[in-house]
């Protein structure tokens, strides 16, 4: 008897399984007490003891079984007479040991389905603690990245990239707050399985600016945390649905990067199949927002509010000057290749 058999015709509470027991009790010895005493229905009582197996209680079963053991020999006195008293007892004493047959294989299979339910939280506790051991891996990581003297656009790339790995995720990409305004810029910082592939929601994206509450970006700006789109097919308010769907992207998660209580940058990522809400993932990029404002917050250290909005304006020409520079060693490389 397998463990879907038994979820399909398991009791919702002990109390029902003991009524059903007890009714089934009162019609199989209301059977027995209409037939001779040579002709016994005892082995009807094992049902009693399946009842506690589909309860998946232990003790219901053997009180199942002890109720038809003595139910069985009850019949001896209220069943009419009839046979010989050798093929009475023989029918009664084989009745009670198909019975106790009936319970020990009952109390084995719940003993057996304790078990494997246990092993199974022993594993989902191990995945949850493996899991858990890899985010925190991560985040160190970045934090290693963070406290480094590398270019902002260099640790952010980074930063991308190993999330990416994580995740399985094949598209991320940065935007750059601008200046005093609300508004979100592309860095044109793009971590890309297939370069070639989401060439065209790589050009739309970084065509296209967001204030607060446009797209998946500006839903993050305007509520200062990490946002996330389950299927894109169905979000209205994601501008670029074309092209993603055309680059085959089915789901969408961003989170803020802070430097103190001020989003500096938000970052975004894409993939091909339907992302699952998961806590610990919103968790993980709260703290991973203010890691990655470290890098930045070196870069404005000591600067006035005008130098300061200056300076964005210089980070982001440098980021597209990076940009630029990859696209071109890339067509390079393809050139060469193909001579």
């Amino acid at each position: 008897m397998n463990k879907t058999f038994l979820n399909l015709f398991s009791f919702k509470s002990s109390t029902s399984c003991t009524i059903t027991m007890v009714v089934c009790a009162l019609i199989i010895s209301f059977i027995d007490s209409q037939l001779p005493q040579g002709v016994s229905v005892g082995e009807a009582y094992a049902i009693l003891a399946l009842i506690g197996l589909m309860g998946k209680d232990s003790r219901l079963i053997t009180i199942g079984a002890t109720a038809g053991t003595v139910l069985t020999l009850e019949g001896l006195y209220i069943s009419e007479h009839g046979s010989a008293l050798w093929i009475v007892w023989t029918n009664r004493i084989l009745a009670i040991f198909i019975i106790w047959v009936v319970a020990a294989f009952s109390l084995a299979q719940v003993q057996f389905l304790k078990e494997q339910e246990e092993s199974e939280k022993i594993k989902e506790a191990y995945k949850l603690l493996k899991k858990e051991t890899t985010y925190l891996t991560l985040l160190k990581d970045i934090a290693t990245l963070s406290n480094s003297s590398d270019p902002v656009e260099e640790v952010l790339k980074q930063a991308m990239n190993k999330v990416c790995q994580f995740k399985g995720w094949p598209v991320a990409h940065v935007y750059i707050k601008k200046g005093g305004e609300d508004l979100l810029r592309s860095s044109k910082l793009w971590v890309l399985e297939d370069w070639e592939g989401f060439k065209e929601f790589k050009e739309k994206t970084e065509a296209t600016d967001f204030r607060p509450g446009l797209g998946l970006p500006g839903r993050v700006l305007a509520e200062q945390k990490s946002s996330m789109i389950k299927n894109l097919k169905k979000d209205s308010n994601f501008p670029r649905i074309d092209f993603a769907q055309k680059n085959g992207l089915q789901s969408g998660f961003a989170f803020p990067v802070f430097i103190g209580p001020k989003i500096i940058a938000v970052m975004e990522f894409y993939s091909k199949e339907l992302i699952v809400e998961e806590l610990k993932l919103n968790e993980f990029t709260e703290t991973l927002g203010l890691l990655l404002g470290r890098p930045f917050e070196r870069d404005h250290a000591g600067l006035k509010k005008e130098e300061y909005e200056e300076h964005l304006r210089r980070l982001y020409t440098r980021m597209k000057a990076v940009r630029e520079d990859e696209d071109s060693l890339r067509d390079s490389d393809i050139h060469n290749n193909l001579q």
